[in-house]
């Protein structure tokens, strides 16, 4: 995406919506929702779900429910598989296609591999992410204050229940189609995760030396996984990290800061997930922190968690918590920053621990650090046209979360990597820059 409108809050409170950062009362929703990046939406990217849709792939529509649950017994998988980010010493992809699995179409189909063998095949089929997406409905350009505003409210509603209604199907569907598969007719209850906000409680269904988990977000997610009995753990840490004593986890970390002949020192093994058409970018930013640290997180299950509101806004949520949580499942601490402090980010980095900064952007100086990225990488050189702070985005700028992977002092520079895909690298941004234009500061520390 270009730029996600996102919550100015540091300190949860109750649900509010924004307005290029400027936040504005939830009954004001009719105002705000009509005009939600109206300006932006051309920069989105073709990311995750673009590329599923814009990939005419022969399993649309066809069932693939045995196909996969044999390939989880080392059968081979069919179709086409896009690799993104994932817990390093693992491989996380997803299926280009929308086939229908236990009887309903997915919206998502993941893989995950170690050694490249598949250990863990994930169908989401229920997604309020993907269902509301920014909220973008055609309004009549001749409807004005209070007409608008109920206009907005009422289409909204109607696409609430909607998918409410799809949503209860879609639970019933998946409790029944594992039922009639499960050795026994009542599923095993897991608590899975340690972390409150981020726990969930699975519903754990057996057959054949196979496990099928059901996770359900309410009024949010309904999801299956499917892998061989003996694999499965109770939490987000994957399985291999868990097994790490405190000092090797650290020691572990510590060894993926690289210094490169450029002088840029960089963290390996943080690679984007991008977000595809969803207000995510502080969870994807997040996401991808935690898979870098160990955690088979993702953006879906943390906006159930983390009790997204479906108004095509990070507004109302739990976004703080979400933020702490990942931090303590992976057994390490966090600390929040009002102003950018250069030495404690470094600090973290040297560390081998990612930084996430929640800033403001603007499309021209977006434009400019990938310009440069791009210069960069391919002719080493490179400087920084002289930009004026009042150029900057400011106060009323969008609002957007970035993860900072590394920096170069030579050329005053941090590397940071963003949630979209269209580069694949770290882009360059001058030091002072993010700076000015940083306003929350997510330094993990040990």
């Amino acid at each position: 995406m270009g730029a996600d409108v996102f919550s100015r809050i540091t300190k949860e409170k109750k649900p509010t919506l924004v307005k290029n950062g400027l936040d504005c009362p939830i009954m004001k929703i009719g105002a705000l929702l009509s005009l939600l990046l109206c300006s932006i939406l051309s920069a989105i990217p073709n990311s995750i779900n673009g590329g599923i849709v814009s990939n005419n792939s022969p399993l649309n529509g066809i069932d693939i429910t045995e196909p996969l649950i044999a390939a989880v017994s080392g059968g081979p998988l069919p179709g086409e598989w896009e690799t993104e980010g994932s817990v390093p010493g693992t491989r996380s992809a997803y299926l280009l296609a929308h086939p229908e699995v236990f009887g309903q179409k997915a919206l998502l189909v993941r893989g995950l591999w170690r050694e490249e063998e598949l250990e863990e095949i994930q169908i989401t089929f229920n997604d309020a992410g993907s269902y509301f997406g920014y909220f973008s409905e055609t309004i009549p350009g001749d409807l004005k204050g209070r007409a608008r505003d109920e206009l907005i409210k009422e289409l909204f509603d109607e696409k609430q229940a909607t998918f409410s209604e799809l949503h209860a199907k879609s639970l019933a569907l998946a409790k029944e189609q594992l039922a009639l598969r499960a050795e026994k007719k009542r599923p095993k209850e897991i608590r899975f995760g340690k972390s409150r906000t981020i726990r969930a409680e699975v519903l754990q269904y057996s057959w054949d030396g196979l496990v099928a988990r059901l996770f359900h977000g309410p009024e949010r997610l309904v999801r299956i996984t499917l892998s061989k009995e003996g694999l499965q753990t109770s939490q987000w840490m994957d399985r291999e990290f868990s097994q790490l004593e405190g000092n090797e986890y650290k020691r572990l970390l510590q060894n993926r800061i690289t210094k490169k002949e450029n002088g840029d020192q960089v963290l390996s093994d943080l690679s984007i997930v991008p977000q595809g058409y969803k207000p995510y970018c502080g969870l994807n930013t997040l996401v991808m922190a935690g898979r870098y640290l160990g955690l088979h997180i993702d953006e879906d299950w943390l906006a159930s968690a983390g009790k997204f509101q479906n108004t095509g806004s990070a507004d109302g949520s739990q976004m703080l918590s979400l933020y702490s949580s990942v931090a303590r499942e992976a057994g390490i601490s966090m600390k929040r920053l009002s102003n950018f402090n250069e030495i404690l980010v470094k600090r973290s980095l040297r560390e081998g621990l990612p930084v996430i900064i929640w800033r403001r952007w603007s499309q021209e100086r977006d434009r400019a650090h990938t310009e440069m990225s791009k210069n960069f990488a391919r002719t080493g050189e490179g400087e920084w046209k002289p930009v004026d702070d009042s150029a900057l985005p400011d106060k009323n700028s969008p609002l957007h979360a970035s993860v900072i992977v590394g920096f170069n002092e030579a050329r005053n520079e941090f590397l940071i990597l963003e949630s979209w895909a269209h580069i694949q690298g770290p882009r360059r941004m001058p030091m002072h820059e993010l700076a000015k234009t940083s306003y929350l500061t997510f330094c993990f520390q040990h």
